[in-house]
């Protein structure tokens, strides 16, 4: 990850904390969690998810993609398994530091986070959403752009092994950065901010961890981030955003794999 980028990240992460006292301050806070310990509460949630959407994500990015992390598990030589360690790590940092926190400090449950069964509503959107992403992903796959970073795994033979593993370790990450960006974090900044106060801040940090990524993918993810967020408002839970970005991640990769001059498919398991 270049440096530069980096540092770019975690300036735009210290002008939004300092746009979250501004909301703070002015937004409907709910005087009962001022007797409450900082961490069992409304406040305590909203800090610990904007950390780790912001902080955690920082880390996220210097760990998934560290020489000295990549040499230790022996995966320097292997391109496969080097993206599948990053998927794993976002695992960790995006999903599981969440979950820590929940279960040992919140006085909220996961369905207060939008970790709620999918209605009819949810599967409404995904379907109008996937047809949506789908076509754009379609006729965009074998643009240069796309294609210098998609498929991210670069190995000249795909199987139904490399497909298979890829497609698990996609569902894991996306999973878990659903639950921080629409679940832990935007039902936190809710509480604290309102609606539109809640989905500006979280729009703004998710375009902002699209940075290493280049402009075309932060900018794009300003409209996705309001769509997505309101949504979720809407259907009360993250399974929308979760099932619709899987399906951008998948078809992108599936389409990029047809597109790509020096990638073919191998319709066998070896």
């Amino acid at each position: 990850m270049n440096p530069q980028t980096l540092i770019d990240v975690v300036k735009s992460v210290g002008f939004i904390s300092d746009c979250l006292r501004f909301f703070i301050h002015f937004g409907p806070v709910n005087s009962d969690s001022m007797h409450m310990s900082i961490l069992n509460s409304d406040i305590g949630d909203f800090i610990i998810s904007f950390l780790v959407a912001s902080l955690g994500f920082v880390f996220y990015l210097i760990i998934k993609d560290s020489l000295r992390v990549h040499e230790r598990l022996r995966i320097t030589e292997n391109n496969t398994l080097q993206i599948i360690f990053q998927r794993i790590t976002g695992v960790f940092f995006l999903g599981l530091l969440p979950v820590f926190f929940i279960l040992g400090f919140s006085g909220h449950s996961f369905k207060d986070f939008g970790m709620v069964m999918p209605g009819a509503d949810s599967w409404l959107w995904t379907g109008i959403l996937g047809v949506i992403v789908v076509l754009i992903n379609y006729f965009n796959a074998s643009s240069k752009d796309n294609l210098k970073q998609y498929p991210q795994i670069r190995c000249s033979k795909w199987t139904l092994n490399t497909l298979l593993l890829s497609a698990l370790s996609w569902t894991a990450y996306l999973l878990a950065y659903e639950f921080l960006f629409r679940g832990f974090f935007f039902f936190s900044s809710l509480r604290i901010l309102g609606l539109w106060p809640a989905i500006l801040v979280n729009t703004g940090i998710y375009s902002l961890v699209h940075i290493p990524k280049g402009s075309r993918e932060t900018l794009g993810a300003i409209p996705l981030g309001v769509v997505l967020c309101y949504l979720t408002y809407k259907t009360g839970g993250i399974w929308m955003a979760f099932m619709v970005h899987l399906i951008m991640a998948l078809s992108n990769e599936w389409f990029s794999i047809k597109a790509h001059p020096k990638i073919t498919f191998v319709n066998s398991w070896k």
